[in-house]
């Protein structure tokens, strides 16, 4: 019996000293990037200024983001995005924090190895060998939801996901080298059930950067963006997006990677139908702030954190 007792002992002094000697679990990261956005709005109505804030949030593993919009120092939108794989495939979610309704239909990621391509529900983007890599070890592997806005920057507002600027969201200095080969995109219409499906046909310079982007079907033309690298410091892109015949949006975009807290868009947008004009012209600035405690905040602390940091 005192045999058996120290034996037991013995095991209990093992067990404790092996839980002693584990490392503690790393603590869970949380950083932020806060937005300032200025918009001026000229029109036949007159003028009209506005000012708001957006907060993003993500953690270490990049496989969530959340995106937190203040306007008249209310939280007025607040989503989620969530990068997550099951046992039928890798979805992007995106779900309202405020109210816990989608945001978007989920898209499910899907990927080629024979021909370097992947695909976003329907849409198909043929990539560069290297570049596919990248993205599989990026988006597949590591769920990186910021990875996968790299990849559809220029189709975001297909998917209805808002109030993402990449060029300020992401450090990726490389984002204009040569990426994707080709793309297919089908649109859904407002006011119908047809469909459009437009190809996407890219342009590199000499340097392996990207030139020109441009979406067509038949003889029209949905979307464009013409890159122009003026010295190390500025990057402009003079862009073309048309949504079906009903509102047409010339933008021309000033950006400084070197800096990374700065970009300029000016907007000449076409109402067709209702002969109505407006040009938007928007600043956006940046700032860094650092760890934060949690991914999800109440209104009460992201307002709390906003006003700390003006």
């Amino acid at each position: 019996m005192v045999k058996l007792i120290s034996a037991s002992i013995l095991n209990l002094l093992v067990l404790f000293s092996v839980v002693a000697q584990q490392p503690p679990k790393p603590a869970k990261v949380y950083s932020g990037i806060l937005l300032t956005r200025f918009t001026e709005v000229k029109s036949e109505e007159g003028k009209e200024k506005d000012t708001s804030k957006i907060l993003y949030v993500q953690n270490s593993l990049k496989d969530s983001l959340f995106v937190y919009k203040i306007a008249d120092g209310i939280l007025s939108e607040a989503t989620a995005y969530i990068l997550s794989g099951n046992n039928k495939g890798l979805y992007l979610r995106a779900k309202s924090i405020l109210n816990g309704a989608d945001s978007i239909e989920p898209l499910k990621i899907t990927f080629s190895d024979a021909e370097h391509t992947v695909l976003v529900n329907q849409d198909e983007y043929k990539l560069f060998p290297e570049f596919y890599t990248k993205v599989k070890q990026q988006v597949g592997k590591q769920h990186s939801v910021i990875g996968l806005f790299d990849l559809l920057e220029d189709y975001l507002e297909e998917y209805s996901i808002n109030d993402i600027y990449q060029v300020l969201l992401s450090d990726s200095h490389g984002r204009w080298g040569k990426g994707i080969r080709q793309s297919k995109i089908t649109t859904q219409r407002s006011q119908s059930d047809l469909k459009d499906i437009w190809s996407y046909k890219y342009q590199y310079n000499r340097s392996g950067k990207l030139g020109l982007v441009k979406g067509t079907s038949a003889e029209e033309t949905h979307f464009s963006k013409k890159m122009s690298y003026l010295n190390p410091g500025l990057i402009e892109m003079n862009i073309y997006r048309n949504t079906e015949d009903r509102q047409i949006i010339s933008r021309k975009a000033t950006y400084n990677p070197l800096k990374l807290n700065l970009l300029k868009l000016t907007e000449h947008v076409e109402i067709t139908g209702k002969d109505k004009e407006a040009i938007i012209t928007t600043t956006i600035g940046r700032k860094i702030i650092g760890k934060l405690k949690s991914l999800r905040m109440s209104q009460a602390e992201v307002i709390r954190l906003v006003d700390s940091k003006k």
